[in-house]
């Protein structure tokens, strides 16, 4: 639905741009929640997911797929839903430093 002002509004009045915030919000607070419960891997993937929709356009789509992520998030820490964990290459901050070769004397 449009309002006067021409933004999108929801069902209950509120603008997107005032909802999406306060849900990204609260995906954040529950990320927060996940990774001092030690789940730091079901974390990442909810702030990826959750950062990539907040960057994409603000519509009612936004609202819902934001609504959606703070639902997984809330199932997990409630034991719904088992977390994730990240599969394949580890994030450059927490590979090990190589090796470094040594010199042989000649």
């Amino acid at each position: 639905m449009v309002g006067r002002t021409g933004q999108i509004q929801d069902v209950e009045g509120s603008s997107v741009a005032h909802t999406l915030p306060e849900l990204y919000r609260h995906v954040l607070e529950r990320v927060a929640s996940l990774e001092h419960l030690g789940l730091r891997g079901e974390a990442l993937l909810i702030r990826r997911s959750a950062i990539r929709e907040y960057s994409r356009a603000w519509d009612e789509r936004a609202v819902a797929r934001m609504t959606t992520i703070r639902i997984r998030a809330e199932r997990v820490l409630d034991g719904v839903d088992r977390a994730r964990s990240i599969v394949g290459p580890r994030p450059a901050a927490l590979r090990s430093k190589p090796a470094t070769r040594r010199s042989q004397p000649a």
